[in-house]
């Protein structure tokens, strides 16, 4: 049996390399394989024997096209073909990548960048990175997975692959005189309308150099930023508690106050503080803000979420038995959630809504694969989350610290490439230069 969910890209928003994950549990062996797919309509499909518990139904295949029939769906399901199990350390491999915080960086650069070249009234360079990067509606796109992962695999691959490019240019029309313009009359069918074209020169190495300084001011901003994060991280389990408390304080008398089940769930959660402790520590900062700081931040909690669930799963894997109970609950959670809280075009705090829905589920007896019953814990669950993603944030820091150490390689080849025509028109190359 097949547990299918479709995870529809809207139309006009970048592809996101929507998470395509097929966890496989077997009763000697438990193997996780997170598969990625850049298609508009992809497939999320979980092996589920469990089906028999749930009761899931397959949902009609959406495809920009009117709904299919279920014989229709599981025909074109079959279409897909499995894994080779042969390649599973490739598949881990661009699930990394998916979820590497160097890769998120650049895209946040990219999308910065433009974003400065339209408000300095240039949004030909930003229509010709889209092109480039073959990813559409960039400045509007709030979420992680814009660029191909497939084809820029490390961070710093989609600057070097723009580096040799060659020189190119946009040509712009514009009316200069016609009906309803420049002071003419709209409904005079004798004027004759009159266009200027006029080139923009596009520079692709000049394009990386500029888009690696906002790299590096935006990994700077990262330093705070994350530690911002990993204190309202701290905070939650705190704030969690302390609302169940209060939350039981409430109830009336006669009341089992030991039951979770008896606590109204909707007084049950958390304080967002998050956006709160950044405006405090950015409000007397004398350098301004990159324009997409407020985004960011959420997104990058976001990432962290999903790093974390992915570090516990693999956890969860290579304990093998003694783990497979909480293996399989947590992955179906994720997994039936994957498309809300992480794949695509996103709304803000869906990192904390994720947590909140998990620190909000009643404990539940499920069966696994193998047919063994246990018992799943989602406060538990959700505590180890908490935790691994401290850990993650704190990394993060690290690694943000040593972005300009990073930036040297590269720079010296932007070097090498801008001093090319000069050492060839004296005879010299570029490894004589160096």
């Amino acid at each position: 049996l097949l547990r299918s969910r479709v995870c529809g890209i809207t139309q006009g928003t970048p592809k996101p390399l929507t998470e395509q994950i097929l966890y496989e549990s077997t009763k000697n062996n438990m193997t996780l394989t997170p598969l990625l797919s850049s298609g508009r309509s992809v497939i999320l499909i979980a092996t589920l024997t469990s089906t028999l518990c749930h009761g899931f139904a397959p949902p009609m295949l959406q495809s920009g096209r009117s709904s299919v029939s279920v014989q229709q769906y599981f025909s074109e399901l079959l279409l897909f073909a499995l894994p080779d199990r042969s390649n599973h350390d490739e598949i881990v491999a661009r699930n990394t990548a998916r979820t590497d915080v160097r890769n998120f960086l650049t895209q946040r650069a990219i999308q910065s960048f433009m974003f400065l070249a339209e408000e300095c009234r240039d949004p030909h360079t930003g229509k010709w990175i889209q092109d480039f990067l073959g990813s559409q509606n960039m400045m509007a796109y709030h979420g992680s997975g814009a660029l191909d992962v497939d084809r820029f695999r490390t961070w710093e691959s989609s600057l070097v692959d723009m580096m040799e490019q060659p020189k190119d240019f946009v040509t712009v029309s514009a009316k200069r005189r016609g009906r309803g313009h420049g002071g003419w009359s709209k409904n005079n069918p004798y004027l004759e309308e009159r266009w200027v074209e006029f080139r923009i020169d596009i520079h692709p190495l000049s394009l990386a150099q500029r888009i690696v300084a906002v790299r590096e001011q935006i990994a700077n901003e990262w330093v705070t930023d994350l530690t911002v994060l990993k204190e309202a991280n701290d905070q939650i389990l705190d704030s969690y508690f302390s609302k169940v408390k209060a939350a039981r304080d409430e109830q009336s008398g006669g009341t089992d106050m030991d039951d979770p089940s008896h606590v109204n769930p909707a007084t049950v959660a958390f304080d967002r503080v998050g956006i709160n402790i950044l405006n405090n520590h950015t409000a007397f900062q004398e350098a301004a803000s990159s324009p997409f700081r407020r985004g960011s931040f959420d997104l990058l909690y976001n990432v962290a979420t999903q790093e974390s669930i992915h570090r516990l799963l693999r956890s969860f894997q290579q304990t093998g038995e003694a783990k497979v109970v909480s293996f399989e609950w947590l992955r179906d959670f994720y997994v039936s959630r994957v498309e809300e809280f992480f794949d695509g075009d996103l709304n803000y705090g869906c990192a904390d809504a994720f947590i909140e829905q998990l620190l909000l589920t009643s404990p539940s007896v499920i069966y696994t694969d193998d047919g063994k019953m246990g018992l799943a814990d989602p406060l538990g669950l959700a505590e180890q989350l908490i935790m691994i993603r401290s850990d993650v944030l704190d990394e993060w820091k690290e690694i943000m610290r040593h972005v300009p150490e990073d930036h040297i390689e590269i720079r010296k080849l932007l070097l090498n490439k801008q001093m090319d025509p000069y050492g060839k028109s004296s005879g010299l190359d570029s490894e004589g230069f160096q």
